[in-house]
């Protein structure tokens, strides 16, 4: 029985997110400068911390306090980025968020969003909602959340981080 509970919830968050995905196809997204305000959603379960994200804003020329990050890990206890956080609770049953720290995530505007995760649902939900001019992120993610999507260096923070600085500097 729990697996077949397990299997619809699955059902509603996919339909939510396929949902939220085609809304988001239909905005128009392209990359302006300057960059003033930076969301970074990341898996806590992959390599990177806290400070790799603040010295990655810095090398984009911002400042901490330009940053927002929200993060998903299945506990508390082993996640770095405390401030926003989401868990597998943070998506009821018929796939609508009913997290706070994700609600307050979605609701800023980014010039650019990090979508730093593979294949999470429930990042891909929290991402499709968020309102970026542009996003970057992985090929084992959702192809369609994406501007730009990197291949071939998921969770190397390092290479992704200088792959992004070199592709920001030569846009427009």
């Amino acid at each position: 029985m729990k697996k077949l509970l397990i299997k619809i919830k699955n059902k509603f968050l996919q339909k939510k997110i396929d949902n939220s995905i085609t809304s988001l196809s239909s905005k128009i997204r392209e990359f302006k400068k300057p960059i003033r305000k930076v969301g970074f959603i990341v898996d806590s379960e992959l390599e990177i911390d806290y400070l790799d994200i603040v010295h990655l804003t810095e090398n984009i020329g911002l400042k901490e306090k330009d940053l927002k990050v929200v993060s998903y890990s299945k506990t508390v206890f082993n996640d770095p980025f405390y401030k926003m956080r989401v868990s597998d609770e943070s998506i009821n049953f018929f796939g609508d968020i009913n997290s706070a720290d994700a609600n307050e995530f979605i609701s800023y505007d980014y010039d650019l969003l990090i979508n730093y995760f593979g294949k999470n649902k429930i990042l891909s939900l929290i991402s499709s909602k968020s309102n970026a001019k542009f996003r970057v992120g992985f090929e084992k993610s959702n192809p369609k959340l994406n501007d730009i999507i990197f291949k071939n260096i998921y969770n190397n923070f390092g290479k992704f981080s200088n792959q992004l600085v070199k592709y920001l500097k030569i846009l427009k």
